[in-house]
C-alpha cells in the first residue's frame, strides 16, 4: 500500500502552457534537458516546492527518500539536496531518526512571518506607485478583474492572487524584495488558504485588492503602501484572530491600528 505522500507523488502533474498534463516523471522527461547535479536538484526542489505550494503535499506529511527518486527519476543524493534546500526556505523539517517532513507553522511562526510579510508587501507598493509603467497598472487592474468574479471560489482566487503579486513585484521593480516576498508567500500558504475560507473574507480582500490599484493610479505611494500593509493586517486576523494580530507590528514599529485600513 502506498504511504500518503506516496499516493500524492504519484499523482503530481506538469502543467504544459497548452494545459496537457503527464505524469511526475514527465518533470524529466524532456531529452533537451541536461542532467548535470545542480539542475537536477533545482528541478526537484522546484517539482515538491511546488506540491507544497499547491498544497497538494500536506503540512506534517512525511517525505519518503525512496518514493521522491521513484517519482522524480533522480539519485538519492540529488533529492536529499533539494530537501536540504527546501529546509533552508522553511518549507520541510528535518528530524533525527523521523525524517523529513512537510513543515508546519505554529502560530506564533505564522504571525512573525505576517508582522515581515506586511512591512515587506509595503515597501513594494509604494515602489509599485512609483516605479510601474502604465502596462503594469493596466496589468494589475486586468487581474484586479480577474478576481472580483472569484469570491465565491476561495482556491481559484488564491490561484489569482498570486498573480496580483506577480504584477505588484514586477511592477516595483526590486528584484531583491521580489525574492524576499517570494519565501515569505511560500511559508504562509496554509494560513492564505485558511484566511480566504473564513466566510466573509474573500469580498473584503478583493476590496482591499481594488483599493490599492487606486492609490497606485493615483501614484500615491504612502497610501498605497498603507493599503498594502492594511491588506496583509485583515489576513492575518482572518487567520489568526484579532487577539493574534494584536500583537503585529509594522511600519517602522507603528501599531496595527495606526495602519488599518479597510474599503467601505
Amino acid at each position: 500500500m502506498l504511504s500518503d505522500s506516496a499516493s500524492v507523488l504519484a499523482s503530481l502533474t506538469v502543467d504544459s502552457d497548452e494545459g496537457a498534463v503527464g505524469d511526475a516523471s514527465a518533470v524529466f522527461a524532456d531529452a533537451g534537458v541536461i542532467r548535470a547535479p545542480s539542475l537536477v536538484r533545482s528541478q526537484v526542489a522546484e517539482y515538491l516546492r511546488k506540491a507544497i505550494v499547491d498544497r497538494r503535499l500536506r503540512p506534517g506529511q512525511l517525505l519518503v527518500e525512496r518514493e521522491l527518486c521513484d517519482a522524480t527519476t533522480a539519485s538519492r543524493g540529488s533529492v536529499r539536496e533539494a530537501l536540504r534546500q527546501l529546509e533552508t526556505e522553511g518549507l520541510v523539517t528535518s528530524a533525527p531518526g523521523r525524517g523529513t517532513s512537510v513543515a508546519t507553522l505554529t502560530e506564533q511562526q505564522a504571525r512573525h512571518i505576517y508582522e515581515v510579510r506586511a512591512s515587506l508587501e509595503g515597501l513594494a507598493g509604494g515602489l509599485f506607485a512609483v516605479n510601474a509603467t502604465d502596462g503594469h497598472l493596466r496589468d494589475l487592474e486586468a487581474v484586479v478583474d480577474r478576481i472580483a468574479d472569484l469570491a465565491d471560489d476561495p482556491t481559484r482566487l488564491l490561484a489569482v492572487k498570486d498573480e496580483f503579486y506577480d504584477v505588484l513585484l514586477a511592477g516595483a521593480g526590486n528584484p531583491e524584495l521580489r525574492q524576499l516576498l517570494d519565501i515569505l508567500h511560500r511559508r504562509v500558504t496554509l494560513t492564505r488558504s485558511t484566511s480566504l475560507g473564513v466566510p466573509g473574507r474573500p469580498p473584503k480582500s478583493i476590496a482591499e485588492m481594488r483599493a490599492i490599484l487606486e492609490a497606485a493610479k493615483d501614484r500615491d505611494a504612502t497610501e498605497t503602501a498603507r493599503r498594502c500593509v492594511s491588506h496583509v493586517l485583515n489576513a492575518a486576523e482572518a487567520a489568526l484572530g484579532p487577539e493574534a494580530v494584536k500583537s503585529i507590528h509594522v511600519a517602522f514599529l507603528m501599531p496595527p491600528e495606526a495602519v488599518r485600513f479597510k474599503p467601505v
